[in-house]
């Protein structure tokens, strides 16, 4: 039996490796024991879900940087010039990152194969990883969003798993790893979108008019003080007015972390339908299950438009062929649109999307209006552009990313990955390759 330590800070890492498919993957090896590092051991309701005999639950005591490991973090970030000198400056940092002594306790007694940081992204992980190398243990950073490495990974694991091509090649460029470090899984929350879902979803099911076309509007985090409601006005009174020529509905799918309050005055409208999350766990925060993926999956397909704030929608709408208008302007927060949206998000992981002009952006109200109508009157506009994005940015499209990253964890832990998938192993390595991510593996193929 060989332990894996994986850790889930929130709810939505909780959804990726927990609930599609990622965990039942790694237990299909009868020799593997999962330890989840988590919050959610104070969760009554996360521990009777997921606990089992092969899977222990224990509490993570989640790491907050010292200025001095900041310090050193920032300056890796803006003068490591190759993989060696980022590794140096990271075994340094890891010098001034304690660790816990229940870390010690946790390592002597499981002795573990492997340290899986279920989101690199975050510090937290940061001490269970620099323990890791303390006891020589290999772990492996499982980023969990496209735009993860863009914003620089605070956990800095052996080894990483990324969604795609571009991904790999940016692990390389922007955190320095080598290209043998960096193993391409896909998104196990996309694998819905290539599956038979387990029912059928009309527009009746989903509570909308099937009379009337739909318009889903996808709220972003950009900031907690941020308030969107002006463009789900603008829109309103677009649609009452008859500048937007045929009967509307306007569905608000509201991000995780928005807050709900700003939209309740829309309750009552007849025009809007409010999709608000309704998974939550106090320990780990908003979440989803497989059954809420195909609901969403479902919403997508039955919209006739979507808007978005360059979130990560733009890439499911994609997949399912749905018209999608980014917004760049606000009526009043304009100086946090430009900041956030147009300065930060179109110069960082939208920077592809928005030079190859592959997703149409409405930089005032007027173009906001025109292009509703132009999509309702030709959803066949930028067609052809959604399929790039679903190839460069999506890639793996077999819905079996959860299995690759299985696969992927059960390897690095020294176990046998299912033998139906060797051969999906190696077409994985082909697509690699081809796709530029150059490592001995490649030149030996």
């Amino acid at each position: 039996m060989k332990t894996i330590f994986v850790t889930v800070q929130t709810g939505m890492v909780a959804r990726d490796l927990l609930r599609c498919g990622v965990l039942d993957r790694v237990l299909s090896n009868e020799q593997a024991h999962v330890v989840l590092l988590t919050p959610g051991v104070r969760d009554p309701a996360f521990v009777a879900e997921f606990s089992s005999e092969r899977v222990s639950i224990v509490g993570q005591r989640a790491y907050e940087p010292s200025p001095m490991v900041w310090r050193l973090m920032l300056r890796r970030w803006r003068y490591a010039r190759s993989a060696g000198m980022a590794e140096l400056m990271q075994r340094l940092e890891g010098r001034f990152i304690p660790t816990p002594p229940e870390y010690v306790k946790l390592y002597e007694e499981h002795r573990p194969a492997l340290v899986v940081s279920g989101d690199p992204l975050r510090p937290g992980d940061a001490n269970l990883v620099a323990a890791a190398q303390r006891f020589g243990v290999p772990s492996l950073g499982s980023v969990r969003s496209w735009d993860n490495v863009h914003k620089h990974l605070r956990t800095r694991a052996d080894k990483l798993s990324v969604w795609q091509a571009l991904n790999a090649q940016e692990a390389v460029s922007i955190d320095k790893y080598r290209p043998a470090q960096v193993t391409q899984v896909g998104a196990p929350q996309l694998d819905v979108y290539f599956k038979a879902p387990s029912r059928t979803w009309t527009k009746a099911d989903l509570g909308l008019d099937p009379n009337k076309k739909t318009l889903l509007l996808a709220t972003s985090s950009f900031t907690y003080d941020s308030d969107q409601t002006y463009l789900v006005d603008m829109l309103l009174e677009a649609i009452r007015s008859g500048e937007i020529r045929y009967p509307t509905q306007i569905v608000l799918r509201l991000h995780p972390d928005d807050r709900v309050g700003r939209y309740l005055k829309y309750r009552h409208a007849p025009e809007v339908f409010l999709d608000i999350p309704e998974r939550y766990w106090a320990t780990l925060g908003w979440t989803m299950t497989w059954q809420d993926l195909e609901r969403m999956a479902a919403l997508l397909r039955a919209a006739d438009v979507m808007v978005n704030f360059a979130t990560t929608v733009t890439l499911e709408a994609a997949i399912v062929d749905t018209p999608t208008l980014l917004v760049a302007f606000s009526t009043i927060d304009p100086n946090e649109m430009q900041r956030y949206v147009v300065g930060l998000h179109f110069g960082m992981h939208y920077k592809g999307l928005v030079e190859r002009q592959l997703v149409p952006i409405a930089w005032d109200r007027k173009q906001l209006v025109s292009w509703v109508n132009r999509y309702l009157e030709d959803p066949g506009e930028f067609r052809d552009q959604r399929a790039s994005i679903v190839r460069d940015w999506v890639q793996f499209t077999d819905g079996r990313s959860a299995e690759r990253l299985g696969d992927a964890i059960l390897r690095q832990a020294g176990l046998q990955a299912p033998a139906a998938t060797a051969a999906a192993s190696a077409d994985v390595r082909d697509e690699q390759c081809a796709a530029g991510v150059r490592d001995e593996q490649c030149a030996l193929r």
